[in-house]
């Protein structure tokens, strides 16, 4: 028997469900119905699915601030298990990235979240360049362009190619495949400005990092 609360599988239920279906194709009753319980058992605690919605993004926000909040030097290793994290997080959550549009043009406390996601996103990734910057494993960045730029360029690419990586794998089975995509593609911004030992380095910590998550995940299964 699950040791979770009935809040914590009713969560845990819709996060799946959305994922796999979008948020507006889940109606609540097919929620109560996966979890084995009564409509009225689960709108005892969430009255209206946009409650269940708050309170996965109330979640997302505050797993994205530890995230976001992990060491910022420049070494590869760090940046690596930095990456992995935030886009494992993407993973996670991808409903609510794949239709950003959608809510944050409808609803305002959800769209007051993603910015806070977005803006903390940014400005701990242009401190990680700038850091990099100093060590000299990238070299200063030429105006126009600049270390804000390319900050908000790679949130955008990071925003995009997970739909795209969600698309060609499975949900599940192939998750780190889709992550190791969208780190490749995240390299690829980087790239041109950084030395070839230090992208070197990123890559082949990123590759250990996936990897030893799937041994971990082989002996648990």
């Amino acid at each position: 028997m699950s040791s979770e609360s009935t809040p914590e599988r009713i969560l845990s239920t819709a996060l799946r469900l959305f994922n796999c279906n979008g948020v507006d194709r889940v109606p609540i009753y097919k929620i109560a119905s996966d979890l084995g319980i009564s409509p009225g058992n689960l709108t005892y605690h969430f009255a209206r699915k946009q409650d269940i919605l708050y309170s996965l993004i109330d979640r997302l926000e505050a797993e994205a601030a530890e995230v976001l909040a992990s060491p910022r030097n420049a070494s590869s290793k760090e940046f690596a298990l930095y990456m992995v994290n935030l886009f494992s997080l993407m993973w996670r959550y991808h409903f609510f990235f794949e239709s950003l549009t959608y809510f944050t043009v409808t609803d305002a406390r959800i769209a007051e979240s993603y910015q806070r996601i977005m803006k903390t996103a940014i400005k701990g990734s242009i401190q990680r360049i700038e850091n990099a910057i100093a060590c000299g494993d990238i070299p200063p960045i030429v105006a126009p362009n600049s270390p804000q730029i390319l900050c908000e360029n790679m949130w955008a690419v990071w925003v995009n190619r997970l739909g795209v990586a969600r698309s060609g794998f499975d949900e599940v089975g192939e998750r780190a495949s889709a992550i190791y995509d969208c780190c490749i593609h995240h390299i690829s911004l980087i790239q041109p400005y950084a030395s070839v030992t230090y992208i070197s380095k990123l890559h082949d910590a990123i590759r250990d990092i996936l990897d030893a998550e799937a041994d971990a995940l082989a002996i648990v299964t």
